[in-house]
């Protein structure tokens, strides 16, 4: 914790703080804590359309056809589950097409097999590793959603058929 001199100087230190000034400064800094954007606060990230995220919600409103806001809320759920493993997806392709390129390069252009960037790859760092994580994480979350809009929409059938 901070005593009280450590915060008064942060303070007059801040002053002399410039931060970003133009509009495409700001829009850098904005992100800059964003590492890869699995976990991320907005479900909707800088190179992805709201618009096609709002589609691919109102399909999955349209699938499960949720009743009342526990369902709903589900649903919205197993959409933002479903919407961030696409974006691990995406992640991995362009890993592969970075790497790929990259060591085209170092090979006086000749190409690389995917085998073979795949092996790169996963020696290279644990890029791979984390981002396998990551899907796990994803995919345990969606298939808890699922399962409990599941158990929720059969008990209601159930209750109604009664």
């Amino acid at each position: 914790m901070a005593t009280q001199l450590q915060i008064a100087a942060n303070r007059r230190n801040a002053l002399y703080s410039t931060g970003p000034r133009t509009r495409r400064g700001k829009s850098i800094s904005r992100i800059n804590a964003l590492k890869h954007g699995l976990s991320a606060e907005h479900v909707v990230l800088f190179d992805e359309e709201v618009e096609e995220f709002e589609r691919f919600f109102r399909k999955w409103m349209r699938a499960c056809k949720p009743q009342g806001f526990v369902e709903q809320q589900l649903v919205e759920r197993i959409a933002i589950c479903a919407w961030r493993l696409r974006r691990v997806y995406r992640i991995e392709t362009g890993l592969f097409s970075k790497y790929r390129i990259n060591w085209t390069k170092s090979t006086i252009g000749l190409p690389i097999a995917i085998e073979t960037t795949f092996f790169r790859a996963s020696a290279a760092d644990n890029t791979l590793e984390k981002l396998t994580r990551y899907e796990r994480s994803i995919e345990r979350s969606l298939r808890q959603a699922l399962y409990q809009f599941d158990v929720i929409t059969t008990r209601a059938r159930r209750t109604d058929s009664k």
